[in-house]
């Protein structure tokens, strides 16, 4: 039997080998969602790989580089873009060449051409759908301008770059990084042809690594996906019976891909639940800048700080470069676990720098081992340190979250989730958590808590609590008071103090107000509040038409106590535990719009003769709107704990890589 996880790594190889192979000589223009595909399938040595295939120069491809410099030593330029927007190909590749004289541009496009791949399966105005052949025509036209000795050379290559594998059992997709099912029924225009490009770079993934889908959606926005795949599956595979039989029989990965919206369930990835040492390295490390799924880690307490304006040198460490095994270790074990880890790794680079041993305390700690790291600084040169920059920079990671000054705050916001989980488990109807949670709020200061982690928070109890439990007015109007004085306050301070480097999303709203006087600032804070308060009673209804996961606070017997359970925790449950013979409503399969009347008829019913996603032997599962640590860690663990080597092979992915204020940002500030 084929293993997908060796075919998913063909399948990215085989992209960037393509890449690879042509850049020699030229100058590299590349967007930052391909930059971060190759960032992880290169180790985090996306630039060197390029350099080292012979690239004389590489630049960030992007609309908003207007001082594009003119590039020596080259007449050859490589595009590599995963845009489905004629209009940024328009204005960007031709600003480029109004400062260059190219004689060869190749472009690598993710996006399909709208004139010969499949029909598309949302029909949007031509002029806003990617033409090959158009774009191909005006490329050469700029590029004639400069009055060339020869016919320049066009070529325009399909790529469907977009899976950055993180873990053997894990793989994001940056080009669809912001991609969120809305929480109404409103699909907007660059939705819909988000989604119609994500269902064109599945269906070319999984006709590469030759798979026969067995499709399930969860949710408005996966149903829409899971349509558009089955079409596109269909309108390229229609054959006659006796083809279609032999086509199948020559496919040899069974696979089931369940597609899930993250807005069924915004309780998990607004938790701080620490079990997997990956979210509190994602809660406490800044993104590496353009990254949606990489942090940034600091090399200073290994090469010494950086002054001045060697800053802008400065090359920080990142998850991607750090061996696959402790990123699965990052996933999969607690704080404690990565502490031994690392203090046997820097026992390992000690003992070969011929220094003593460093000692095994009876509790490893954080500041323990930052001592440990100071120390081997100040006896050993830059570049004997340096010949384990990969093993230090996991070290460092684990340093640097376990003792952050954020780790006082994220424990205490993992308390109060506790208490919310308590209060709604026991006082259900008549919860007064609200009322608690406008005080703290209210005393958020003293508390050292800030307002974006306590708008998380919120998202939190309104998606924990669903329909199961209601709210009173009266304390959702005390709520929405409270959150009104909270932002007229950051409005001041923001004003006041800005920040010259602001990432987060909710200080960028604030400060693009505009607000200038008391009574403005009041008001706006209030029809903020207001409008917070709607979004979070849509939150709370969003599993409300589901039949089997309405619920995410589950008692699984009477031994135990309640305890939040995430739908993909409870969907691979009903996976792994099929004996049980429970049909699983909310995952029908769906099938191909192709298998119609007639003779098809009956491969319909033996098509749907399977039921249930486990009689694959692979099973990926999908969430439009971005994946956590927890339910990489959770979703691992029980398939370990079946031991049944009839089980199916499950793979997790998503969109990016989650963090409570992602969550915030997606779907309170966009």
């Amino acid at each position: 039997m084929t293993d997908i996880l060796y075919e998913t790594r063909k399948f990215i190889s085989d992209c960037w080998a393509n890449i690879f192979a042509e850049v020699c000589g030229t100058v590299v223009y590349i967007d930052n969602c391909a930059a971060e595909c190759l960032h992880w399938y290169t180790a985090g040595k996306g630039y060197l790989a390029l350099k080292d295939a012979g690239a004389i120069a590489v630049h960030e491809l992007g609309m908003y580089h207007f001082r594009y410099v003119e590039v020596k030593d080259t007449k050859k330029a490589v595009i590599v873009s995963t845009a489905d927007d004629p209009a940024f190909y328009q204005r960007t590749i031709k600003m480029i060449l109004a400062k260059n004289v190219f004689e060869s541009c190749t472009i690598y496009c993710s996006a399909p051409c709208s004139t010969t791949d499949s029909p598309q399966i949302i029909h949007l105005p031509t002029e806003e759908k990617l033409n090959y052949n158009e774009l191909k025509r005006d490329i050469k036209a700029w590029m004639s301008s400069k009055n060339l000795s020869q016919e320049p050379s066009v070529n325009i290559v399909h790529v469907p770059m977009f899976i950055a594998l993180l873990d053997k059992n894990l793989f994001v997709t940056p080009p669809f990084g912001d991609l969120m099912p809305p929480l109404d029924t409103t699909f907007t225009k660059d939705t819909f042809s988000k989604l119609n490009f994500l269902a064109n770079s599945f269906y070319k993934f999984f006709n590469s690594i030759n798979a026969k889908l067995d499709i399930y959606a969860l949710g408005k926005l996966s149903n829409l996906l899971a349509e558009n795949l089955a079409n596109y599956i269909a309108s390229t595979d229609r054959r006659n019976v006796s083809s279609e039989m032999h086509s199948s029989a020559s496919q040899d990965i069974g696979l089931s891909l369940i597609l899930m919206d993250r807005t069924l369930d915004l309780c998990t990835p607004t938790s701080n639940n620490m079990e997997s040492f990956l979210t509190k390295i994602l809660r406490t490390f800044p993104r590496l800048p353009q990254h949606n799924n990489d942090v940034s880690i600091s090399m200073s307490p290994i090469v010494g700080p950086v002054e001045g304006s060697l800053r802008a040198c400065e090359v920080p460490g990142c998850l991607a470069s750090i061996d696959k095994s402790t990123i699965h270790l990052f996933i999969s074990e607690k704080e404690k676990k990565l502490l031994t880890v690392a203090n046997e790794s820097l026992n390992d680079i000690v003992s070969t720098q011929d220094n003593p041993k460093l000692r095994t305390p009876t509790r490893i700690s954080g500041h323990r081992l930052e001592k440990a790291v100071n120390k081997l600084r100040t006896t050993n040169s830059i570049d004997s340190i340096m010949a384990y920059k990969e093993r230090l920079q996991s070290i460092l990671a684990i340093v640097e979250a376990s003792t952050s000054q954020k780790a006082g705050q994220l424990e205490l916001l993992t308390s109060l989730e506790k208490l919310v989980l308590q209060n709604l488990s026991v006082s259900r109807e008549s919860s007064s958590i609200l009322a608690q949670l406008s005080d703290v709020i209210q005393t958020r200061i003293d508390r050292g808590l800030d307002t974006e982690n306590l708008l998380a928070l919120l998202i939190h109890v309104y998606a924990l609590a669903g329909t199961q439990i209601r709210f009173s007015t009266q304390q959702e109007r005390q709520l929405e008071e409270s959150i009104a004085d909270a932002i007229f306050e950051d409005l001041k301070i923001f004003k006041e103090n800005p920040s010259a480097n602001t990432t987060s999303t909710y200080q960028r709203t604030l400060l693009l107000l505009g607000v200038n006087d008391v009574v403005a600032a009041r008001e706006t804070s209030y029809r903020i509040a207001s409008r917070i308060i709607g979004i979070l009673q849509l939150v709370a209804q969003q599993r409300s038409t589901l039949q089997d996961y309405r619920f995410c606070m589950i008692k699984p017997n009477a031994q135990e106590a309640i305890r939040r359970v995430s739908i993909l925790e409870q969907i691979t449950r009903d996976i792994l535990c099929a004996s049980a013979g429970r049909e699983l409503y909310n995952l029908r399969k769906r099938s191909s719009p192709f298998l119609l009347g007639g003779f098809n008829f009956l491969l319909r019913g033996k098509e749907e003769a399977k039921l249930h996603p486990h009689d694959n032997p692979y099973i990926l599962i999908y969430v439009i709107g971005g994946i956590t640590a927890e339910e990489a860690k959770v979703i691992h663990e029980m398939t370990l704990s079946q031991n049944n080597d009839k089980m199916p092979y499950i793979m997790l992915a998503g969109s990016r890589l989650l963090n409570p204020l992602d969550i915030v940002d997606n779907i309170l500030f966009q």
